[in-house]
C-alpha cells in the first residue's frame, strides 16, 4: 500500500495560513483582552453558492455540492455561514474570473486586492497550483471560502473528491466556530494573535478532526465503506510511526501540534502525515471514550470562543482550546497523549472495534 497518494499529500488545507496573516494585524494590540466583534451575514438564511467556471464539469459541481450539503447538513438545515465554494481549472478556466470572485470573498482591498488579483488564490499558492484544496471561515467577510483545482476532483477514485469537499467544509466549519458567541450570536476577533496561532486546536485536531468527520459523511451516506477507509488509513498511521524511527522522528500527536514542527520534519526529508491519519484515529478514540461523537463534532468547538475570552481575561492566550478539550473529554490535552500513544500500540484488529456507525 502506497503511503500517500498524490491527492492525498498535496491537497493539505491551508487556512491556519489565512489565520497567520490575520494575527499580524493584532500584534500591536495593547490587552490581550480585546476583540472586535461583527454580526454574522445573513443568519438563518446562509447559503452554497458554486460558481460554473469553464473547464469544470456540470457533473463535478452536482457531485461537490451534494457531498457539502450532506456535510453541513450534519449541523442544521444551512450551511454554518454563506459559503463559496470555488472550483476551477488552472489551463481551461478564466483564472481573472476566478480571482476577481476569490478575492472578494477573501476581503482583500487596496494594495492587497492588486497582490491577491496576481498572486493570491490557495492563500499565496496561486491560481496556477494544480493540486489545490483549501477552506476558511473569512474573518473579514464573514463569509465561508473553499477552493479545489483539478487535481483533487479531476478522475478521483474511491470518491476521494468527495470527501475533500466535506472535509473542506468542515474547516469552515471549525473555523467559524472558534470565533463565534453563540448566546451573543456575534463573531469575537481577538485584536492581539501570535504568529503561530492554535486558537482553535493544534494541527491534529484541526486536520485529524476534518478527515474523521469526511470519512463519517461519507460512510453514512455509502460513498465509500467507512470501516475500510478507516483501517486503510490506521495502517497508514502505523507505517509512518514506523519510517519515523528509522529516521530519529517520534511520531506522535504531541510532536505534530503545529506548523513549525512539521516544518522541522521536512527539512529532515521526512514528510508528515500522521496528523491527518494519527489525528482521524485519535478523533475515533475520544468518541470511543465518550461514546458520543458530539465532543469532536460539535462541543468542543462551541466551547472555545468562550473559554478563550475567560482564560485571556486571566492573562493567558490561546488557552481557551485546552480548556474545551478538557471540559468536552474529561480529560487535559497531556494526558490524552499518554492514552492515545498506548492506544496505537493495540493490535489493528483490536483497534478497529472501537469504531462505532458512522456520524452515531
Amino acid at each position: 500500500m502506497n503511503y500517500c497518494g498524490l491527492r492525498r499529500c498535496v491537497s493539505r488545507t491551508l487556512f491556519i495560513a489565512s489565520i497567520a496573516c490575520l494575527a499580524s494585524e493584532g500584534v500591536g494590540a495593547q490587552n490581550i483582552n480585546d476583540y472586535d466583534y461583527f454580526k454574522r451575514v445573513a443568519p438563518g438564511k446562509e447559503r452554497l453558492i458554486i460558481p460554473a467556471y469553464r473547464g469544470v464539469p456540470a457533473k463535478t459541481r452536482r457531485l461537490m455540492k451534494r457531498a457539502i450539503t450532506q456535510s453541513y447538513r450534519v449541523f442544521g438545515r444551512r450551511p454554518i455561514a454563506n459559503t463559496y465554494a470555488l472550483y476551477w481549472h488552472t489551463k481551461k478556466s478564466n483564472l481573472t474570473k476566478v480571482a476577481t470572485k476569490w478575492c472578494s470573498v477573501a476581503g482583500r482591498k487596496g494594495a492587497d486586492l492588486k497582490r491577491c488579483m496576481s498572486e493570491g488564490g490557495g492563500w499565496d499558492d496561486g491560481f496556477k497550483t494544480v493540486n489545490l484544496a483549501a477552506a476558511v471561515f473569512e474573518t473579514a467577510t464573514r463569509l465561508g471560502l473553499m477552493e479545489s483545482t483539478e487535481g483533487n476532483w479531476q478522475d478521483s477514485g474511491n470518491n476521494f473528491h468527495a470527501k475533500t469537499a466535506s472535509h473542506e467544509y468542515f474547516h469552515v466549519y471549525q473555523t467559524m466556530m472558534q470565533h463565534y458567541f453563540e448566546k451573543e450570536d456575534r463573531i469575537g476577533i481577538p485584536q492581539k494573535r501570535t504568529r503561530e496561532d492554535v486558537h482553535g486546536g493544534p494541527v491534529w485536531i484541526i486536520e485529524g478532526g476534518a478527515d474523521y468527520f469526511a470519512y463519517n459523511v461519507m460512510g453514512k451516506h455509502k460513498w465509500r465503506d467507512y470501516d475500510e477507509w478507516m483501517e486503510e488509513i490506521l495502517i497508514e498511521a502505523k507505517a509512518e510511526i514506523v519510517r519515523g524511527k528509522k529516521k530519529g522522528i517520534k511520531v506522535t500527536l504531541r510532536n505534530y501540534a503545529k506548523d513549525s514542527q512539521l516544518d522541522k520534519m521536512k527539512a529532515k526529508g521526512f514528510f508528515p502525515h500522521f496528523q491527518y491519519d494519527g489525528g482521524a484515529w485519535a478523533m475515533a478514540y475520544l468518541r470511543y471514550l465518550t461514546g458520543t461523537n458530539k465532543g469532536v463534532f460539535t462541543n468542543y468547538y462551541k466551547d472555545i470562543a468562550e473559554l478563550e475570552r475567560t482564560w485571556r481575561k486571566k492573562g493567558k492566550m490561546n488557552y481557551g482550546w485546552q480548556m474545551s478539550f478538557k471540559k468536552n473529554f474529561g480529560m487535559t490535552v497531556n494526558q490524552f497523549y499518554t492514552k492515545f500513544n498506548r492506544f496505537m500500540k493495540w493490535s489493528t484488529s483490536r483497534q478497529m472495534k472501537i469504531l462505532a456507525k458512522p456520524l452515531s
